[in-house]
């Protein structure tokens, strides 16, 4: 070998120093073929002499130890040349002879996988001679066709030669194809089956309850694109899975049926603005992204590519833009989905009217358009349109009206001809929108040059940026938010007032085309920094307190904070309310500014509002058995578990920003004026807050230290509680708390005692909460005046509830405070409606088969005396639109602490909610029924169960026996709110909860039990009446093949919904549990040991190891992807160990105690799925582990996997994959 590398000089040409003699006898061949090809390329005078085409095999011929004849210098007779072209025109056939034989074909094969640059070249080579040889078009037409489409496809060829070798003849169906391959080509249900995780992860972003680590774009764009790959569909039906699956989220949030539900602003139910978000900002951009990562590869490669040159044009565009037109057009086939949900009836009018105008070849007035309903339109229009703003922006393009005389540019994603669509608008409507008024202001009279007039600002804030006739391009609204912007940072006070409260309305919640660039210089306005010639004495911030506070407000809703959230931008935003905090905590509570009306604006107030938004970012009252929790599981969309975290990821994110070609497209798409500081942030930089946080932890983990007498906190604590129960008197005897030491002696000594801080104030606070609840235990304070006085705490520092809710969930996990009887005349009582809450929770619970636990009616109903003192303050708030924030912030506490108390902590919170507002009882009795499956676990088990029956349709006592996505998520959770208790679909109840499950390991244990026994009740539903032998059709389909086929695609569906809810449940830590310790175990276990006989007995087997093989497969794709270029570390060792097990039990050093049939078709199947599907989890493996699983699916018969596995595996094992292939021709 070494003597054919020193002659051939082949580790000079392809810089391997790799002598096996199968590398070498591959390098040999394709060193062949390629000389013969240069040669052929060199006697036409086509061959390529520049320096990134130069040929490798004609300059090193001269160096070569090769005898030949030097002809230089003879003269060239005809006969001469006529043997040149004879001597050409046979290396031609013998190269295509090389790629048409099996073994040498297949050994090039290993060319293409392995060493893809040098064959990229010889591809480009062959395209030179195909493209401008006279000799070879007058060859036979099929060697000109076959010459090129054999070296493009050389896979493909490789896949038509070699069969598998089948030992099991049901098996035969399973290799014909993959039964994906046959849902993707069906409709319906089982189609939409296939975007199920889709569903599913829309859903569980929706729900606001936790703030996401991640954007939402990042976690969707890489779940389509794994789904992509695994379905093997086409990026048209890859998209409109994606938006038939939001428009489905839309029309489950958005049937809202009341026409109070409908203008209520108020309340916990699932906000319209947050899944029109989801709709038409995330699910754009996912696609968007999708589209730019395409043409981004093929940039990429053509500036490597042999073929490009300086000077030449630019590649074409990729697939994924004409794909995403025809996704669109589709949509219209999906009727029922159409409808526009009545609170953007309006929006979808907008669009409607721009269309009609188009249409007419009217030209557009300048003013402002006020709509009516009932103008016709197709829902998924309305979509096309808001997505030709959207994608023209994040493409860099404008959206093209040809009578605005705008020239075409033919890279537009969308242009205007979607407004020529069929049904776009009815063409029984031919009418123009008469309800134009030029006199009303709007984003025209700005750029203009108009004033911001108290009513230009009015309209302004009503009306989302480019939602004007005028302008339907996105240049356009990205200059009306830039001009925002810029009187933001540049204009007078009061002007910049007006541009914070334009920022933070209809351009924040409906603004989808620049909904991201407006939270980004939300973001950024709130991130101020010093001004360049700054040199006062106290902070710059001091002197924008009212304009900070108006962007605090502005985004301080339940919708704000989570749109925020969705986009990924909660890290970046936190940093900025950590300097707002440290800055106006520090400060004495003077007057900093005024608001409307005169009103004066406090330091406190601006701090109060900064830390409780800050505060809502990650879950500071945690418990320690959520602590437990977190350990063991990483959620999808990741949790923001300390101030640390946010400024990690933080940091993190702004140090890698515009490194990566991403990252560089996504900083052209933003405005030029846009830009935030690299430098990292940490927690040192916040004195204050990071003193508080820690007290915070300490308070949390164990018991206060002394109140020192006398100090500034004993004053401060004695002066909060004289200013909480100053009005507290009960005769003759004193009830208001008091702390062992000095007292105030005056109501000045108070005010001056809280003239400090609000940091001092919130170190005191603990001590003040410890004084009067001891003094409520003790009698010595009534429980009316123990609310009372914390309400007013509350209001007189709104930043206390975040101390009051981390002291109530530190105190009841201590459980050393006696029950509050809940009798109705120490504390509130839930006698009234609490055996109702029971009943309904019984009736959401009873269609799943899941146990409720009784109530036992004899004894009185007790809360924990801090969680009793804490629901009696929450009740104290009205619930409506002023006090949503700080509801939002105190909720999950309370929530958190009724869940872990003993069973009927939650529903007796829950009853003395819902007398409080009634038309939400609904709502609660829901979350109430997650309780439940906090303290059973049989009843988590029974709803896993529930989830898989209703979504394959199982069973006949199952109220959702037609299957599907509808019948795993339903209605969605709005219509139980607003129409009544009434059945809950599974998925709905699931992802509500699963969150609030103490065990969350018991998820992990039961799902594949729970897999395998869906498996064989689709099977028995296969088998029943007796399998029948295959009988042909006149078109060649098998009866058999095709029962079957459809079992299997129900099989995967099966695989496809397990994995979906480990990995929202779980994240990467769940699955790599799963395949390290669950799936080795049931594989082990002889309990697992299964008895079957007969066809069917293995058929069953077969398909439960196909249906782990799909799940485990679909588990880690979901996790870390498919087609990473950097894998990550932890997949390439999650991997690893897999395969260590699949080949020490294919080896026979590890025995299994399931049937035979299921580790059979569990390996090859979950071997055959990472050759197709993910090829770059094989080329990361150990080079000696790959040849022992090979060597152990020869054993198992599996001749073609075993070759295929050495075939991809990279340059290490190429040499093992060629001496396999020559084995192979010998037998």
């Amino acid at each position: 070998m070494k003597s054919i590398d020193d002659a051939l000089q082949l580790s000079q040409v392809y810089g391997q120093k790799l002598w096996e003699p199968g590398i070498v006898l591959v390098e040999f061949v394709f060193s062949v073929v390629w000389q013969l090809l240069e040669a052929s390329l060199h006697d036409e005078g086509l061959l390529d002499h520049t320096t990134e085409n130069k040929p490798i095999w004609l300059c090193r011929s001269h160096d070569m130890d090769i005898d030949g004849h030097d002809i230089t210098g003879e003269k060239k007779t005809e006969d001469v040349e006529g043997f040149q072209k004879k001597n050409t025109a046979m290396a031609i056939e013998i190269i295509a002879e090389f790629l048409q034989h099996k073994m040498t074909s297949r050994i090039l094969s290993l060319v293409h996988w392995n060493m893809p640059s040098y064959w990229k070249s010889f591809v480009h080579q062959t395209q030179l001679l195909v493209s401008n040889s006279p000799i070879l078009r007058n060859l036979r037409n099929n060697t000109v066709d076959s010459l090129m489409s054999l070296t493009e496809n050389i896979h493909a060829v490789v896949s038509h030669e070699f069969k598998i070798k089948s030992k099991v003849r049901t098996k035969e169906v399973i290799c014909g194809g993959s039964p994906m391959s046959f849902a993707a080509q069906s409709s319906g249900d089982s189609w939409s089956a296939l975007w199920l995780p889709i569903d599913l992860i829309l859903e569980d972003a929706l729900d606001g309850g936790q703030v996401a680590a991640f954007s939402a774009i990042e976690i969707i764009t890489g779940l389509v694109k794994t789904l992509h790959v695994v379905n093997g569909t086409m990026w048209h039906s890859t998209f409109l899975g994606l938006w038939v699956a939001a428009l489905r989220l839309v029309q489950r949030v958005g049937t809202v049926p009341t026409k109070r539900e409908r203008d209520s602003k108020e309340g916990p139910i699932p906000r319209l603005d947050t899944c029109m978000c989801m709709l038409l900002s995330i699910t754009t951009l996912v696609v968007t992204c999708i589209i730019e990562e395409e043409e981004g590869q093929l940039i990429e490669e053509a500036e490597h590519s042999p073929t490009t040159s300086k000077g030449t044009e630019k590649p074409a565009l990729g697939k994924c833009r004409g794909e995403l037109i025809t996704s669109l057009q589709l949509l219209g086939d999906y009727e029922s989905l159409l409808t526009p949900p009545q609170p953007v009836l309006e929006e979808a009018n907008q669009a409607a009217a721009k269309a009609i105008l188009f249409l007419s070849g009217n030209p557009v007035g300048s003013g402002y358009m006020e709509y009516t309903n009932g103008l016709p339109i197709k829902y998924y229009f309305f979509l096309a349109a808001e997505f030709v703003l959207l994608t023209d922006r994040y493409a860099s393009m404008i959206l093209l009206l040809p009578q605005m005389g705008l020239p075409v540019n033919i890279q537009n994603l969308l242009d205007a001809s979607a407004y020529l669509w069929p049904g776009y608008v009815s063409e029984c409507s031919n009418q123009i929108p008469c309800s134009i008024s030029n006199h009303v202001p709007g984003w025209s009279s700005l750029m203009e040059g108009s004033q911001l007039t108290p009513e230009l600002v009015n309209v302004l804030v009503a009306t989302p940026a480019c939602r004007q006739l005028n302008f339907m391009d996105f240049d356009v609204s990205l200059a009306e938010i830039e001009k925002i912007y810029e009187i933001a940072i540049n204009g007078s006070d009061e002007d910049k007032i007006s541009a914070a409260t334009i920022m933070c309305g209809a351009s924040l919640g409906r603004g989808w085309n620049v909904q991201e660039l407006t939270l980004l210089f939300i973001t950024k306005l709130l991130s101020p920094i010093d001004p360049p010639n700054y040199s006062g004495a106290e902070s710059h911030l001091i002197s924008q307190a009212a304009f900070l506070n108006v962007l605090l407000l502005g985004i301080s809703s339940v919708d704000c904070v989570h749109i925020f959230s969705l986009h990924g931008l909660v890290p970046l935003l936190a940093a900025g309310l950590m300097l707002i905090s440290e800055v106006f905590g520090s400060r004495v509570p003077d007057a900093s500014g005024t608001v409307a009306a005169g009103e004066k604006l406090t330091h406190w107030e601006v701090f109060s509002n900064a830390f409780t938004l800050l505060l809502r970012f990650w879950r500071f009252d945690r418990l320690p058995v959520e602590q437990v929790r977190s350990d063991a599981t990483a959620p999808t969309f990741g949790s923001l578990l300390s101030p640390e975290c946010l400024l990690l990821v933080r940091n993190s994110k702004l140090a890698s920003l515009g490194r990566t070609a991403k990252d560089q497209k996504m900083l052209k798409r933003w405005s030029n004026i846009l830009s935030f500081p690299a430098d990292p942030v940490f927690m040192d930089f916040f004195p204050k807050l990071n003193y508080w946080y820690r007290k915070h932890q300490e308070s949390m983990a164990s018991t206060r230290s002394g109140l020192v007498p006398g100090g500034p906190v004993h004053r401060i604590v004695d002066a909060l509680l004289s200013m909480m129960f100053s009005k507290v008197s009960n005769g003759a005897e004193p009830s208001t708390p008091t702390t062992s030491g000095n007292n105030c002696s005056s109501g000045l000594a108070f005010d001056d005692a809280l003239k400090v801080p609000a940091w001092d104030i919130l170190e005191a606070i603990p001590f003040v909460l410890d004084a009067s609840l001891t003094s409520c235990a003790y009698g010595k304070l009534s429980t009316r005046d123990l609310a009372t006085g914390l309400k007013d705490l509350a209001d007189f520092l709104p930043a206390s509830l975040v101390t009051i809710a981390s002291y109530f969930s530190a105190e009841v996990t201590r459980g050393v405070w006696k029950p509050a009887l809940m009798n109705g005349t120490d504390w509130p009582s839930p006698a009234s409606n609490l055996s109702l809450v029971q009943q309904e929770i019984k009736n959401i619970l009873v269609d799943f088969n899941v146990p409720s636990l009784d109530i036992d009616g004899k004894s009185p109903p007790t809360l924990p005396l801090p969680l009793a003192a804490f629901v009696s303050l929450t009740i104290t708030y009205k619930l409506d639109k002023a006090t949503e924030r700080f509801l939002a912030l105190i909720a999950p506490t309370v929530t958190a602490l009724a869940s872990a108390c003993p069973w009927p902590s939650l529903p007796i919170v829950t009853s003395l909610w819902v007398q409080k507002v009634k038309r939400w009882s609904n709502y609660f009795v829901l979350s109430a029924s997650s309780t439940v499956f906090h303290h059973n676990r049989d009843s988590v088990v029974q709803l896993l169960k529930s989830c898989f029956t209703s979504t394959l349709g199982l069973g006949s006592a199952c109220i959702y026996n037609n299957g599907g996505v509808g019948a795993l998520l339903g209605h969605g959770l709005v219509p139980q709110i607003s129409d009544g208790i009434f059945p809950v679909a599974p998925g709905i109840l699931y992802l509500r909860v699963y969150r609030s499950i103490g065990d969350i390991a018991l998820l992990i244990e039961e799902i594949v039990p729970i897999l395998m026994l869906s498996v064989r009740d689709i099977a028995s539903d296969l088998s029943k009446g007796g399998i029948r032998k295959s009988k042909k059709t006149k078109f060649g389909i098998k009866y058999g093949q095709v029962s079957l086929a459809r079992s299997m695609a129900r099989v995967e569906h099966a695989a496809l919904l397990g994995a979906s809810l480990v990995w929202i449940s779980g994240g990467p830590k769940f699955v790599q549990y799963l395949i390290s310790e669950t799936l080795p175990y049931w594989f082990l276990s002889t309990s697992m040991l299964e008895q079957g006989g007969g066809e069917s007995g293995v058929m069953v087997a077969m398909l439960k190891g196909y249906a782990l093989a799909f799940f485990v497969f679909l588990s880690i794709s979901f996790s870390w992807g498919i087609d990473n270029s950097h894998q990550p570390k932890r997949l390439t060792k999650v991997i690893g160990l897999h395969m260590e097990f699949l080949e020490s039990a294919l080896n026979k050093t590890t025995s299994m105690r399931c049937h035979s049939a299921t580790w059979e078709a569990y390996v090859s199947w979950f071997v055959s799925l990472m050759v197709s599907r993910a090829p770059s989890w094989i080329q990361e493996a150990d080079e000696d582990l790959l040849k022992r699983l090979s060597k152990g699916l020869r054993r198992m018969d599996e001749h073609e996997l075993a070759l295929r596995l050495l075939e991809i595996g990279g340059i290490r094992v190429m040499g093992a994959a060629a001496e396999m292939i020559i084995e192979f021709k010998r037998t």
